[in-house]
């Protein structure tokens, strides 16, 4: 996506930030707090939001990696009144990015995930907790259940990251099987003159899911980056500075992991989780292939049940591109996971 004038997006930023303040419960019980946590010996920002603080507590694992989701989360703000919500702001991400932050590794993420769940349940007096990753937080959710299932009731992948050269072999093949049923000779041109996967460069990349996005077609509910933008900046949850420290997060925080996210393989490292397991996957997902998800869910042991939850018309984001039915799913993990207590 090309960015077009950041002075002025950020002067648009400052007055609708400001024109959305932040909203806190007015619940005898309720919890609306944003505070700094040490982790891993990182300072790290939590945003923790309830209507009732004696709700199971939910934490939720962003994308990326470094693209915080704490900004965006007051769209689903209803989940609420369910469970105490937890945003965290990873190091070297959003509002616990530092151009110093140590130990940007795939392992580290994991203990401070652990970590953190710990002092959760301490402060809550709950025995466990919900985990939720999307995306790149959906690697980290997958290894820390796998890790300490105990500390946890139920663990839900959302576009879930299994292992980036399958995810990008089986879109490739997706792209080239389209576009010759589709007659789209141009796509296929394109794709010839890329080449298969692995790809030369990021460019190349890319270009194959810019050609995946115009093969697929019009998702109905699709985030545009227009869209994404306008969540972001009417957010109650961040500043100006706050978004120009996420962005430097971005570009931080992918450098540093890039090489071991390309070389995880959730096939190999955890083969089994021993909690009750949901996928959450966008039908029609353009940036992580929804057909190795499946058969990761297909081969995963899990004693305690799997769930393959499919959103038809979402691509990457189904908690934001079908909201309603994100927290029909969410609620619906809360009831089959406290039956089963």
């Amino acid at each position: 996506m090309k960015r077009k004038s950041p002075c002025l997006l950020l002067l648009v930023a400052a007055f609708l930030s400001a024109c959305a303040p932040f909203v806190p419960h007015h619940r005898p019980r309720g919890i609306s707090e944003e505070r700094r946590v040490l982790l891993g010996g990182v300072e790290q920002t939590i945003l923790l939001r309830g209507e009732d603080s004696s709700k199971p507590v939910l934490l939720f694992l962003y994308g990326g990696p470094g693209v915080p989701e704490m900004p965006l989360s007051y769209k689903n703000s209803d989940l609420e009144r369910d469970f105490v919500i937890v945003q965290w702001d990873q190091r070297g991400a959003g509002k616990s990015y530092r151009p110093d932050i140590p130990d940007m590794r795939i392992d580290q993420f994991v203990q401070d995930t652990l970590e953190l769940t710990r002092l959760l349940r301490t402060e809550f007096a709950q025995p466990s907790i919900y985990l939720v990753g999307h995306s790149w937080g959906s690697l980290i959710g997958a290894l820390a259940v796998a890790r300490e299932p105990r500390l946890f009731y139920a663990y839900v992948g959302i576009s879930q990251l299994v292992n980036i050269a399958a995810s990008e072999k089986e879109l490739d093949l997706r792209s080239r099987a389209t576009a010759q049923k589709e007659g789209d000779s141009r796509a296929l041109r394109h794709l010839e003159e890329i080449g298969r996967y692995p790809y030369a460069n990021h460019r190349d990349e890319r270009r194959v899911n810019k050609i995946q996005k115009h093969l697929m077609g019009q998702v109905p509910n699709e985030l545009s980056a227009t869209h994404m933008f306008g969540l972001a900046v009417t957010s109650p949850y961040y500043s100006v500075g706050d978004y120009i420290k996420a962005l430097r997060g971005v570009v931080f925080s992918g450098k540093a992991l890039e090489r071991e996210i390309y070389s995880a393989n959730l096939f190999r490292r955890v083969p089994e989780i021993d909690v009750p397991v949901y996928f959450f996957e966008g039908r029609r997902d353009t940036v992580l292939s929804p057909v190795t998800a499946a058969h990761y869910c297909d081969e995963l042991v899990a004693p305690r049940g799997k769930h393959l939850i499919w959103f038809e018309n979402s691509n990457h984001w189904p908690q934001f591109e079908e909201p309603d039915k994100y927290r029909a799913m969410m609620r619906r993990v809360l009831v089959d996971t406290r039956a089963a207590d």
